[in-house]
């Protein structure tokens, strides 16, 4: 699988989130804190399994926490994307 983008990820987060949520993509704010929408720890810990499956890599549960918005860990994982596409090279 290519590397996803920042802007791949980050709708992958929303559309989860939203699915999770049982609200439309629209309802997500990339930017509010994932606490805001009430997600417990067993909801975390599935998101960042769902999150690994996909991305094909291991996601730490505590990520969603050090960076507690879509936005600011779509930016880390992908940031962490190029670094590993650059060390392939």
């Amino acid at each position: 699988m290519d590397q996803p983008t920042i802007a791949n990820i980050e709708a992958w987060l929303s559309e989860r989130l939203a699915e999770s949520l049982g609200t439309t993509i629209e309802g997500i704010d990339p930017d509010a804190p994932f606490d805001s929408y009430g997600l417990d720890s067993t909801e975390v810990i599935g998101l960042s399994g769902e999150l690994e499956e996909w991305l094909q890599r291991q996601v730490s549960p505590t990520l969603l926490y050090d960076y507690p918005t879509i936005a600011t860990l779509a930016e880390h994982l992908g940031d962490l994307s190029l670094e590993t596409e650059g060390q392939e090279s």
